[in-house]
């Protein structure tokens, strides 16, 4: 029988998927985001949903339409990420309510047992607010993500703000030697190329050939053997694009099985990455548009006023360089009211010297993801 945590996963898998083809369909050049980041902050206001909304959310969300289920299986996944060991992997999760304005019991009860967020109440208005949510984001990310919100990204209209914040610091399983890495060209599209410093190492990697793809899968550990970066080259140079339009059909978990240990030779750009997405328009293609509009029922967080989410905005930063990964990710969102198998001898080359796809999972949950076209751009 699948447990809340497995429906959790797996629909986590299919959220992410989806995140990603928005994204990358709206988004040019580089860019990172965290899926399971947006999913969370979402998830707190659908504990608070009631009548059809329940089930409309959760569709949005591939999230089971029992909410006790849903809660129960993504408090899982949140708990297995805090436990993360060898590799910093936090995650923490902010309300801020309107000064005197009430919400339920229940709901605040929820958040507390679920999410492990306690309610702090704010005048949104105030112009030192904005400074407050962005210190407290910036202390919960490393000082990696700064500036989420500004003074008039609230209004006498804002409720109730969710934040959620991510950050992870990994180091390689098998770290790359800096005095190996070289300025090597990197090809921004069939015939530009430009010279950004490259790592490179020659050891045993777990590896596949995506034929359906075109492409080859590269599979890298970090210390704790549980998280990993996988890297979805394509075999051209100017194939970034076919690319994603098939991963926009294809299950990114069935991709990295069945794979293989092979001695593979990798040429990795470094690169740092920060983008900023507006991610309305882009959850309400993927269905959760009912979530955004004056009939979603959320009188589970309070009956005094009609509650809608008006807004949700994720800042995401990634670095890779030869120790490892740095990354974080924060989603905020505003409410308001209505208105491996064998070892082969033979040596396998990824040379990412082209655009390509990358993400980071823990276990079997996507954390971040995004794509590589120029690495000399943040």
């Amino acid at each position: 029988m699948e447990t809340p945590f497995d429906a959790v996963v797996k629909g986590n898998s299919e959220f992410s998927r989806k995140f990603y083809t928005m994204v990358a369909k709206t988004v040019s050049g580089n860019y990172v985001s965290s899926p399971i980041s947006c999913l969370i902050a979402l998830a707190m206001a659908h504990a608070g949903a009631k009548g059809d909304s329940i089930q409309k959310i959760a569709r949005g969300l591939r999230l089971p339409e029992n909410m006790t289920h849903a809660l129960e299986g993504l408090s899982e996944v949140v708990k297995q990420l805090r436990g993360a060991e060898k590799v910093e992997l936090s995650i923490a999760n902010k309300i801020y309510v309107k000064q005197d304005f009430p919400i339920l019991e229940e709901y605040s009860e929820s958040l507390k047992k679920y999410f492990k967020v306690e309610a702090e109440n704010l005048v949104f208005t105030d112009p030192s607010t904005a400074d407050k949510i962005n210190e407290w984001v910036s202390k919960q990310t490393n000082n990696k993500i700064t500036n989420l919100v500004y003074p008039n990204f609230f209004d006498d209209q804002t409720l109730l703000t969710l934040v959620n914040a991510i950050y992870f610091k990994g180091s390689w399983l098998k770290p790359f030697n800096k005095h190996k890495t070289r300025n090597r060209p990197f090809f921004t599209d069939q015939h530009k190329s430009i010279k950004v410093p490259f790592m490179y190492q020659s050891t045993h990697f777990d590896y596949r050939k995506l034929d359906e793809l075109d492409a080859q899968l590269l599979i890298m550990l970090y210390e704790d053997y549980d998280t990993s970066m996988t890297i979805i080259l394509p075999n051209k140079k100017d194939g970034l694009k076919e690319l994603e339009e098939k991963l926009a059909t294809a299950d990114v978990g069935e991709l990295l099985q069945p794979r293989q240990h092979l001695k593979v030779e990798v040429y990795l750009p470094k690169f740092k990455i920060e983008t900023s997405l507006d991610l309305v328009d882009h959850l309400s293609k993927m269905g959760l548009s009912h979530i955004f509009s004056t009939d979603v029922n959320l009188t589970g967080i309070s009956t005094t006023e009609d509650l809608k989410v008006s807004k949700i905005v994720q800042k995401a930063f990634i670095e890779v360089n030869e120790e490892g990964t740095e990354a974080a990710a924060v989603s905020i969102e505003r409410m308001a009211p209505m208105s491996c198998s064998y070892i082969q001898k033979k040596t396998t080359i990824v040379n990412c010297d082209h655009p390509f796809v990358f993400y980071i999972n823990f276990q079997r949950t996507h954390v971040f993801g995004g794509r590589v076209t120029n690495p000399a751009n943040k």
